[in-house]
């Protein structure tokens, strides 16, 4: 039988197959004349069209009447109902579904979820929930064999903060883990820091400097509020291993640029960030796990360094692997916030807790050049040029930060292969030619 699992976090819903096909959506939807749109389509007219947007549904996922008559729309689950169409159809109608629900979903809101999902079926195909599972559980899935010997840790350091950024708030989780077991022993809510406040913040302080630098309010028009926000994921994503970042902003007088600075944004998100620093001060934490929806933070603010950040699928991937465990715990459906022999999730055991080191340097004939910052990569005929800086003009820039390949630019004129992770040993194909990441020791 087909199976998916599907993770909620209304910052980017993620849907994979076992056969490895993943869709990706953010949490918006737009009510049009002819139904709902989810998704990114959504997002790029929610600045454009504020009185149709819809951002909170799943954070306040229930049957309350909407203020207003809406043709396609009764409720908060009717536009849930939506999304989950697209996402379920874009996977294939999946037969057996593994939810991954954040740890604010009360119990009420679970089951109208389940309703939702029961209700969804295409050309005779229904889909069937087989496991519901806590979405920090899922992420922390391997960490029980990641401890040769459990029985020899201190009880302090038996545990892990796993932090999950939504769109409007924070989730964070402490999960302890033995041989053979993890529990989920609490959540908090950090209802001040989400991905909306945190671009909320960067759009005012890029209107504030194009302000100061060339007298032009970009977020005056809803063109320009749109504009801004479009830019802001990518934004991000270039501060990943970069001190500093242009960015170029369209404007009746020509393109204006704003020259954005990583040591002015840590400065701005300090603030939001003291609720987060001190929950980790007062549980003594010693370990740390951020969710691929924490990059928002970790790029820009150098603050979580030490912390482990899993990648876009860790907890689909665990759910996919330990598929058997989970149905094993699933004879009577119920959210699973403990599990027990877990060594199926990742079939063999570590030695230590921390990620494998990622790779330090790119090698291409015979030369290594340190990923710890931007390498910008062109071609020059028949050999490629590699230089130690940003080069927009060049055919691919990358950098390794957080344990992550970071891709800071590319020609998509060019073919470009990239490997699925900052491990050493991953190949990197441009055209005809092969780099590849490879560790320094002591180098």
């Amino acid at each position: 039988m087909s199976t998916a699992v599907l993770e909620l976090n209304d910052q980017a819903l993620l849907i994979k197959t076992q056969t490895g096909e993943a869709y990706s959506e953010p949490g918006f939807a737009l009510h049009t004349e002819q139904g709902i749109i989810t998704g990114l389509p959504a997002r790029q007219q929610a600045w454009l069209q504020p009185q149709n947007i819809y951002r909170e549904y799943w954070r306040q996922l229930n049957q309350a009447p909407l203020s207003g008559e809406q043709q396609w729309a009764r409720h908060h689950a009717d536009i849930a109902y939506a999304q989950l169409h697209s996402l379920l159809t874009k996977a294939g109608t999946p037969e057996q579904l593994i939810l991954c629900v954040p740890g604010t979903f009360d119990d009420q809101q679970l089951s109208l979820l389940l309703g939702l999902i029961d209700a969804f079926k295409t050309e005779a195909v229904k889909t069937t929930v087989v496991s519901v599972i806590d979405n920090s559980l899922a992420n922390c899935l391997y960490l029980e064999d990641s401890i040769e010997s459990p029985e020899n840790i201190k009880s302090s350091e038996k545990q892990t903060l796993h932090v999950d950024l939504q769109m409007q708030q924070m989730i964070v989780s402490q999960v302890s883990f033995e041989r053979n077991s993890l529990r989920v022993e609490a959540h908090q809510v950090i209802p001040d820091i989400g991905a909306s406040h945190i671009y909320n913040a960067l759009a005012s302080y890029i209107r504030d400097l194009a302000i100061k630098n060339h007298r032009f309010d970009p977020l005056h028009t809803s063109e320009g509020e749109q504009a801004i926000y479009d830019q802001l994921p990518n934004l991000v994503a270039r501060f990943g291993g970069i001190s500093e970042c242009e960015l170029i902003l369209s404007s009746p007088r020509g393109d204006l640029p704003i020259l954005l600075r990583k040591s002015e944004l840590e400065a701005l998100l300090e603030p939001r960030l003291q609720s987060l620093t001190r929950l980790i001060s007062k549980k003594a934490a010693a370990d740390i796990t951020l969710s691929h929806n924490t990059k928002l933070i970790s790029a820009l603010h150098s603050g979580f360094g030490g912390a482990r950040q899993l990648n876009e699928t860790q907890a689909v991937d665990n759910c996919l692997r330990g598929y058997d465990s989970l149905l094993k715990h699933s004879e009577n459906l119920h959210r699973i916030t403990a599990i027990e022999q877990t060594v199926s999730f990742t079939g063999r055991r570590k030695t230590d807790i921390a990620p494998p080191a990622p790779a330090t340097h790119l090698l291409y004939q015979g030369r290594a050049w340190p990923l710890n910052e931007p390498v910008s990569i062109g071609i020059d005929g028949k050999r490629l040029n590699i230089t130690q800086l940003v080069d927009s003009s060049a055919t691919l820039v990358i950098s390794i930060n957080n344990h992550s390949l970071n891709i800071l630019h590319h020609d998509n004129q060019i073919s470009i292969e990239l490997p699925d992770s900052a491990a050493p040993g991953g190949k990197i194909f441009i055209g005809d030619f092969r780099l590849q990441l490879i560790e320094v020791c002591n180098g």
